[in-house]
């Protein structure tokens, strides 16, 4: 069991009371920036509320994966020592031992020790992870730094899963698999007997894995039962509940409101039109009536004050997305012939015409991004055509615009502001103008893109897209860390988007949402049809 109790952050949320029972298997979700990283830390001991206690239960082990790798220093074989304890360290002994077979009694004894702490078959469970997530190929002495941001947050996820937890925290433990990671976790999930809570906005990932939903918005923190798809039905049909309690409510103000007014009109008519014969009795009713009318605003007001008082959600800032570009029939906009990139892409051709909309799917490690950074000019390949009409390497007059997947690593010492102008060559007014319509307001545009949570770099990278006006949109892993509400809103901009898109990705929502008329699967270093990943 975890629980956490009148957790305070300053300025993040106040007074969170959250409970997880053993076995409970719950979600986390809210809009980027509320909170979910830092209460997720808070559960996991990595960091301090300013008041309040987090409590986990006895002999409890806990395991968190956090979003961004903590220790860039720290090999793969670090994080399996620190998750697997003495079994690993045995192990890195038979590896010395099996290196010089000097010592066999040595040799022997640890052999029967890794074996009576169950090592052979925790090496099989190891094998497996690794191959799943895609990181069996990895030299374990590698440093985490020197590793791409996907690799070592797969690295880091098999490390905490194979730890023997008691309880899981994860945090976008989706983001960097492919779809037969994702496929094993979910599996790895359903067997796993402890208590679960992973801040995640895959929903597929959320309908298999979790049972329960709790969602953090600045008024706390709100339970609902069963996973993503329920969740959605539950929250509009509360939220059209409350839409009607608040008019009501709204209607009766207005109606107190009329009266309290007409009260007060009532009497200074009195008192103006009282003759001087009379003055003395009609002044001490105006009087009264005056009062009575003091009374009834200030009991309004008092009911407004109330926490009986119905208030409507504070929902996000507005979040607008437009997308526009020119329908130029069938013209072709761009064309790989016979395209080579050693070790990944071999004779890979592809044509896209204007209003084509692609997605590419495919394993890690296949080529979905160096198939995109060769379209986009980013990379240029060792054989081949790269035709994109009327544009150059940089693809200026076609206007390609490039997501990258790994958006942690670009450019992480530049402040956010200068990058995105240099992406967009925006003046500084409208680009300013453009950012705070993506909740990136001045406290983030002065700030190195490193310093930015993974959910405000995702945004600043779709906003250089629109900024940069593309008739051509590349998109990696769109949907890694972004928010439901602004989810929803990229796909439906996605949707009426007139010009070509290609879009390599994992979530199949999405292709469904955005409408792909084309799925190609890269694998084996080739390219070829896949009309079933939208109908499956």
């Amino acid at each position: 069991m975890l629980k956490g109790t009148d957790l305070t952050i300053t300025p993040l949320f106040d007074g969170i009371s959250l409970t997880l029972d053993d076995g409970a298997r719950a979600g986390l979700v809210g809009a980027n920036g509320i909170g979910k990283t830092t209460l997720l830390r808070l559960l996991a001991g990595v960091a301090r509320p300013d008041r309040g206690a987090v409590a986990a239960g006895v002999g409890d082990r806990v395991g968190y994966l956090p979003q961004d790798v903590l220790d860039p220093r720290a090999t793969i074989d670090d994080l399996l020592r620190r998750a697997l304890g003495e079994v690993w360290e045995v192990r890195l002994e038979l590896d010395a031992h099996e290196r010089d077979l000097v010592d066999l009694d040595a040799y022997g004894a640890a052999q029967e020790r890794f074996e009576a702490l169950g090592g052979w078959a925790l090496e099989a469970r190891l094998d497996e992870a690794r191959r799943r997530l895609g990181i069996e190929a990895l030299d374990r002495g590698a440093r985490l730094g020197e590793l791409s941001g996907g690799e070592a947050a797969r690295c880091l996820l098999a490390s905490v899963l194979l730890g023997d937890p008691t309880v899981l925290l994860l945090d976008e433990p989706t983001n960097h698999l492919d779809a037969d990671g994702r496929a094993w976790l979910a599996e790895w999930l359903a067997g796993f007997s402890g208590t679960l809570l992973t801040v995640s906005h895959d929903r597929d990932f959320l309908d298999a894995t979790v049972d329960r939903v709790y969602e953090l918005s600045a008024d706390g923190l709100e339970v609902y039962e069963g996973g993503y798809t329920a969740y959605r039905e539950e929250k509009e049909r509360r939220r059209e509940r409350l839409a009607l309690l608040v008019e009501a409510q709204d209607k009766k103000r207005r109606r107190l409101e009329a009266d309290i007014a007409m009260t007060a009109r009532q009497a200074q008519w009195t008192e103006r039109t009282v003759s001087r014969r009379e003055a003395p009795k009609l002044k001490r009713y105006a009087k009264k009536v005056a009062q009575k009318s003091k009374a009834r605003e200030h009991r309004l007001r008092r009911e407004m004050a109330s926490e009986d008082w119905v208030r409507a959600p504070r929902e996000p800032a507005a979040f607008k997305v437009r997308l526009e570009s020119e329908d130029g029939g069938r013209r072709l906009v761009a064309a790989l012939r016979g395209v080579t990139v050693p070790g990944v892409l071999e004779d890979v051709s592809l044509t896209l015409h204007a209003g084509d909309r692609v997605a590419l799917i495919g394993p890690n490690g296949s080529g979905k991004s160096t198939l995109l950074h060769v379209l986009s000019g980013r990379l240029v390949p060792a054989a081949g055509e790269v035709d994109v009409r009327g544009g150059t390497r940089l693809l200026p007059q076609v206007g390609v615009a490039a997501l990258p997947g790994d958006s942690a690593r670009t450019a992480a010492d530049v402040a956010l502001l200068a990058w995105f102008r240099a992406q967009t060559a925006l003046p500084e007014s409208e680009a300013r103008t453009l950012l705070a319509h993506y909740r990136l307001g001045v406290d983030a545009i002065d700030r190195p893109l490193a310093t930015l949570s993974p959910g405000e770099r995702a945004r600043v990278h779709v906003a250089a897209i629109v900024g940069a006006g593309a008739d051509l949109i590349l998109l990696d892993e769109p949907t890694n860390h972004l928010d439901f509400d602004t989810l929803e809103i990229i796909e439906a901009a996605l949707r009426a988007y007139r010009g070509t898109l290609v879009v390599a990705t994992h979530d199949r929502r999405l292709i469904e949402a955005v409408e792909c008329d084309q799925v190609l699967e890269v694998r084996d270093k080739g390219l070829r049809a896949n009309a079933s990943a939208i109908s499956s």
